[in-house]
């Protein structure tokens, strides 16, 4: 179902995708793969549907979902839950309470040599969450990947912290020559929102009101998971047109600025919030940096857009620097 609030697991379900669909499939052969893009343009539901296709061809597939990884002992933890009975032995039981840092190492040897046989696809989804243990993360990568060339991983996140660390590997850093090929997901072209919502209301067997589509279109642009919940709202819940667009934008900025806060995080709060704001107008480089105040420092300004870009939470478009997604959009101006 289209607006389903879940993550899609059926290519049925997953709407305008077929292109990066048809390259994973295409891809994960010989690579390990980095899904990029923006939240809300349907990542999960990407690689989700991915490993629910290719288990039913036989490979064996786990999703792991990294949200709130505190560390390299939880990452391993949830990927033995994710693997369920497929491999979770006793032993394996039993040493998971028990697992230290400097076990981790042969924790990975035992886990997959379980798995040798056949073909294996990892999910890692959220992966910039394991940012506090990056040089121990990407050893364990790096173990994997020579050890076992049955394994096949694909990461999703935005292209920031961890995950440019994986695309963009220092000679130093041990992925250095292992860098997953990249998939990106953009927001909907306009057209194709307002196919993906009539295709929605078709689906239920209700008609959308007179220009009702271009304005949920208008307001939240191309990006697919605010589209489904308008969808969601409207449909499924039966609320009306005008509430079903207050509720997308009422419960999407909580949402965003939940987000935004844990983005923050050990960054200079106040100069983020300064540039984010003043993009949400559209501005070029020196608006910026005038909103900043006279002492701000230039290249700090540049580190700052570049983050943020890379983060995509704000794009460049020609010259002007835009906060792309309506809901962060209205959450950083009201």
């Amino acid at each position: 179902m289209l607006f389903d609030l879940r993550p899609k697991e059926n290519p049925s379900d997953l709407f305008g995708r077929d292109r990066e669909l048809e390259e994973l499939r295409r891809l994960i052969n010989t690579e390990w793969i980095a899904v990029v893009g923006a939240r809300m343009t349907g990542k999960t539901s990407l690689v989700k549907t991915f490993l629910n296709e290719s288990s039913r061809k036989g490979k064996t597939t786990f999703y792991v979902n990294l949200m709130g990884a505190s560390g390299l002992t939880e990452f391993l933890e949830r990927l033995a839950r994710a693997a369920g009975e497929k491999v979770v032995t006793r032993e394996v039981s039993i040493k998971l309470p028990l697992l230290g840092i400097g076990k981790a190492s042969r924790f990975v040897e035992d886990f997959f040599h379980m798995l040798r046989d056949g073909e294996v696809i990892v999910g890692l989804d959220e992966v910039q969450e394991m940012y506090r243990s990056t040089g121990q993360f990407l050893k364990i990568l790096k173990l994997i990947h020579d050890s076992y060339p049955n394994v096949r991983f694909i990461f999703t996140g935005s292209m920031f912290g961890l995950m440019h660390t994986l695309l963009q590997p220092k000679v130093s850093s041990p992925m250095y020559g292992r860098k997953p090929a990249r998939v990106e997901l953009l927001p909907f072209p306009r057209e194709e929102s307002v196919r993906f919502l009539r295709a929605g209301f078709e689906e239920v067997g209700m008609r959308s009101e007179e220009g009702e589509i271009e304005e949920a279109v208008d307001m939240l642009n191309g990006y697919v998971g605010w589209l489904t919940y308008y969808g969601n709202l409207r449909c499924v819940r039966g609320m009306g047109r005008e509430a079903s667009l207050r509720g997308v934008v009422e419960e999407g900025k909580k949402v965003v600025k939940e987000e935004l806060e844990n983005f923050l995080k050990g960054r200079d709060r106040q100069a983020y919030l300064t540039v984010l704001k003043t993009a949400s107008l559209g501005a070029r480089w020196a608006e910026i940096r005038r909103s900043l105040g006279a002492g701000f420092n230039s290249k700090r300004l540049s580190d700052i857009l570049r983050t943020l870009t890379a983060s995509m939470l704000v794009e460049k478009r020609d010259r002007t620097y835009v906060v792309s997604d309506p809901i962060l959009r209205r959450a950083l101006l009201s």
